[in-house]
């Protein structure tokens, strides 16, 4: 009951984003940290590729148990090391993008003529 209750807390938070708060949701939940930080389209393909990843790695292993076939063992093990960048990636996305929530940048991009050519400017505010 308590972990539920964490977890209300962590949503109703408004104004910025707290990366200590990204990482722990983004550890204990797919893309929990992206969908924290309102990055939902990225969101979505951390977390199908966590819960992908994931479920092969297990399935792989149960089946290797069953049948003792080492090719299933090898290929669950690269799945748990798919598994496991994707969700280290994840947390440091999470961690970043927290950081960076509240960031304003504005890009201007011109194409300015000069006497001869062309010239292409990008200006970071």
């Amino acid at each position: 009951m308590k972990f539920f209750i964490y977890f209300l807390f962590l949503l109703g938070e408004t104004q910025g984003k707290n990366p200590s708060k990204a990482v722990f949701m983004s550890a204990f939940l797919p893309a929990g940290g992206q969908f924290y930080n309102e990055k939902y389209l990225k969101g979505v393909v951390i977390g199908s590729v966590e819960i992908f990843t994931g479920f092969k790695a297990v399935s792989n292993y149960v089946e290797y148990k069953k049948s003792g076939d080492l090719q299933k063992f090898n290929e669950g093990l690269s799945y748990g090391f798919y598994f496991l960048g994707t969700w280290l990636y994840s947390m440091a996305d999470a961690y970043v993008d927290a950081h960076l929530f509240n960031f304003k940048s504005k890009i201007e991009l011109a194409f300015l003529p000069k006497d001869i050519g062309i010239s292409f400017n990008i200006r970071w505010r």
